[in-house]
């Protein structure tokens, strides 16, 4: 993740930034963080193609305020995915923010337990948006991109994740919570225990998969149906 926090207020800008780093060491997720002391800075260094996932900026800034820099990155970028969460001392900017869609609004003080939230939020807009599943093994928070996920196989109360580099990795969970995570893409069900990444498969001829690879995985005959359907609708929005 890209995170730009930019803020006239020296000392609040490194206590976000220390915060921020930790979550993301704590949930081994990699985090690099800009620091920008005005929207001035801010918006030269994204004019110049730099992008970022999330900025968090303050509106009352005096060279270029937060709500202007907010207006260039929508109307002049044309950049509608970044997440923008302002930051004000003040509640009274509902109109003025309406049109930048931002995703979030932190009033100072900012706290860690604010943080906190905003930080979930985006985990989840950002596993959705960045096709990425998260899994859980010794308490650690990891994740790993769909692209990379032949598919997932439980057995018993292990599940397992085949890799395109045909590793596998196991943690605890359910299948069913595996299936309600890759909702957002695009995964079939051939058994009661299997979920396979469509985009893996070479082959479908006679209620079976061929995979990237060459694995072979038989589709169970209460699947058949629903497995080739879902396979037809996928190449139906292909062609």
């Amino acid at each position: 993740m890209r995170i730009a926090i930019c803020d006239d207020d020296v000392i609040l800008c490194h206590q976000l930034e220390g915060i921020i780093l930790g979550f993301g060491k704590n949930e081994d997720v990699p985090v690099q963080t800009s620091v920008f002391f005005d929207g001035k800075g801010l918006w030269k260094y994204m004019k110049q193609g730099n992008h970022f996932d999330l900025i968090f900026l303050d509106i009352e800034m005096e060279q270029m305020n937060g709500i202007a820099v907010g207006r260039a990155i929508r109307d002049t970028l044309g950049d509608e995915e970044c997440k923008i969460v302002f930051i004000s001392s003040r509640r009274d900017y509902a109109i003025e923010l309406f049109a930048i869609r931002p995703m979030d609004f932190l009033v100072k003080p900012v706290t860690q337990e604010k943080l906190k939230a905003i930080w979930e939020l985006y985990s989840r807009l950002y596993q959705k948006e960045q096709n990425v599943f998260y899994y859980q093994v010794k308490g650690n928070k990891n994740y790993i991109a769909f692209s990379r996920i032949l598919y997932f196989r439980a057995d018993n109360r292990k599940i397992e994740i085949h890799t395109i580099g045909g590793n596998v990795i196991t943690f605890y969970g359910k299948i069913s919570e595996v299936k309600r995570q890759t909702d957002v893409g695009r995964f079939i069900q051939i058994s009661r225990s299997e979920l396979v990444n469509y985009n893996a498969v070479e082959e479908y001829r006679e209620h079976m998969l061929t995979l990237r690879g060459g694995e072979v995985l038989p589709i169970v005959a209460s699947r058949w149906k629903e497995a080739g359907e879902k396979i037809l609708d996928y190449m139906g929005e292909m062609m």
